[in-house]
Parts: structure tokens; sequence; C-alpha cells
């Protein structure tokens, strides 16, 4: 009876679990597939991708977190933090179900057309966007506050996941202190070329803007801590042909995405400096776009001989070098 019990226990914490776990908005990958579709479904996905992005509706769609985290705030102060977290978690559970749904109600006009329930993996041209924080690892050794610094990665991460939505661009993975943006020419209502240039020149600065805003406020914070730590954001992006789907075990896949894209994205932000955005020549040739006039660095690449050749563009002000650790790379 024992064991039943604690069986049962332990399912009813993983479906709490599961009923909140972040996973991309099903609706936007029903629009991206929806418009990548030549015929009936084509025009109605794309006047929905275009729906969702204008300012009226970006504003509203806003309201409902401002009103969850207004009330679990509420909450908190009258009955203590558990009463916040239920808050939270009842609200997620209901935006992940409502999500679910409507995202079924789009597929269902479109079953001919888009491929079989978004849930099989399907190859799919994307770009991919890498962010990660340089320094966050002195940071932590230099603040010894566990619970800041958490509370720091969450409002950082929700810029900047603020940042690609408003670019049409859908977070598929949260890594610590950085995060993997997907793009979709279908979501951007834009060619191959169009959107890498985009990423390239407002994408990618208005993240590094963002970054700029709050790395002053946190300055603030830590001088008056006694501390004098220095923080940036590096950048990576590629475009490539991918494999985009629910991928895992069995009862448990999730969205992802696998393909040359995600690895050198994620490998070129590991090698850039706060400020800055590396970009694979490569990526332009394959979205047919001119590369920027920017400095062009030589990479060392994980497979022996192999170089690899990117454009490095500077968005924001590098950090003193006096400010890292000796020793500490740009990832660290």
């Amino acid at each position: 009876m024992a064991d039943l019990l604690d069986g049962f226990a332990w399912q009813a914490a993983r479906g709490a679990v599961d009923a909140v776990r972040y996973q991309p908005r099903q609706v936007h990958l029903a629009v991206a597939c929806g418009a990548n579709q030549p015929e009936v479904s084509a025009p109605a996905a794309r006047w929905l991708a275009d729906f969702r992005v204008r300012p009226a509706v970006v504003k509203a769609s806003a309201l409902p977190h401002a009103a969850v985290t207004a009330v679990a705030a509420q909450a908190g102060r009258w009955l203590g933090p558990t009463a916040s977290a239920v808050v939270r978690w009842c609200a997620g559970a209901l935006a992940k179900s409502a999500d679910g749904g409507v995202a079924v109600a789009l597929q269902r006009p479109l079953r001919a057309r888009v491929h079989p329930g978004l849930l099989v993996p399907h190859p799919h041209v994307v770009a991919v966007l890498a962010a990660d924080m340089r320094g966050f690892s002195h940071l932590t050794r230099a603040l010894r506050d566990t619970q800041y610094l958490a509370d720091l990665v969450g409002e950082y991460l929700t810029e900047l996941t603020r940042v690609a939505e408003r670019h049409r661009g859908v977070i598929f993975q949260y890594t610590g202190d950085g995060l993997l943006a997907l793009f979709l020419p279908e979501l951007s209502g834009m060619s191959d070329g169009e959107m890498l240039d985009r990423l390239v020149h407002q994408t990618a600065a208005e993240m590094q803007e963002v970054f700029a805003t709050l790395h002053e406020r946190w300055r603030t914070e830590w001088r008056a801590r006694g501390r004098e730590v220095e923080v940036g954001l590096g950048l990576g992006l590629s475009f490539g042909p991918a494999t985009i789907g629910f991928l895992g075990p069995a009862g448990k896949k999730q969205f992802g995405v696998i393909g040359e894209p995600v690895n050198l994205a994620a490998f070129l932000c590991s090698q850039a400096h706060a400020g800055s955005l590396l970009v694979d020549l490569d990526s332009f040739a394959r979205a047919e776009a001119e590369p920027p006039n920017a400095r062009i660095v030589r990479l060392r690449a994980k497979k022996k001989h192999h170089r690899i050749r990117a454009v490095c563009l500077r968005h924001a002000k590098q950090p003193a070098r006096s400010s890292w650790l000796p020793g500490v790379s740009p990832s660290g």
C-alpha cells in the first residue's frame, strides 16, 4: 500500500512539473508550418503571423502576465510565498492548456497541408541565435548571493526573450545564463536573406541595448555592496538546414532543434566577447545574403585542422580586459 501511495505521489508531482515546464508556444509553431504551405493554408497563417506582432496585440498580450505577477505578489504579501507559487503555477498550467487547445484548433483546418501535428521531427531551414552572459562565473564568486543571482538571471532572460519574440523568434532552450532562439523565415514574413540581415543588424543590436540598460542598474547595486564586476553579452548566429520537432524519450518529448546551425551558433557564442556578435560566413551564402562590411575572424573549431571564418560585429562596448579574471575565457 505504501509503495502504491509513493508511486501515486511521484506521478502527481511529475504531472505538476510537466504542467508548467517551459516549451515554446505551439501556436507559433502551427503558424510557422501553416505559412510554409503554398496553397490555401498559407494566406491565413501569414495573416495570423502578421496579426500577432501588431503593437496593439503585443501590448494586449502582455497584460495577462502583468496581472498574474501583481496577483502573485499580493498573495505573497497576504499569505506567504507558498500562495504566490500556487498562483504562478495555476496561471502557467492554464496558459499551457490554452496554448495547446488553440494550436489543435488551428491545425485542424490546415491538416491536409501542414506536417502532422507538428509532433514528427521534420527538416526546416532555420536561423539559431545563441546568447550567453560573459563573466557570470566571476560575478557568482564576487557576489556570493545565489538568491540575488537567480532573480538577476530571471530578469535578464525575460528581457532577452521579449526581444526575440518581438522579432518573431521562438525560444527553444534556456542554458543557465543563456538561451537559444529559433527564427523561421515563415514566421518572419521575409526571405531567408532579409531575415538574416534583420537578425544581424536589429535583433542582436536590440539585445545588446537591453543588456546594457540592465547592466547599468546592476552596477549601481553592486557598487552599493562594495563590488566592481563587469559582465557582458556574447551572441552567436548561424543559418542553415536543421530538423525541428518534438524530440526525446517516449512520453517526455519536448520541442527541440537538431542540426549544424544549433551547434555552430552555440560555438560562435562561446567565442564571442562581451558586446559582440559572431556569424559564420557560410550562413550568408546559404541565405543568399550579402555579409556586412565588418571584421572577419578565423576561429579554431573542435574538429582538427578546421577553421571557421566568421563576421564579428560590435554592438556594445566591451568591458576593459582588467575587469576579467586572468585565464578566464570569453564564455566564463
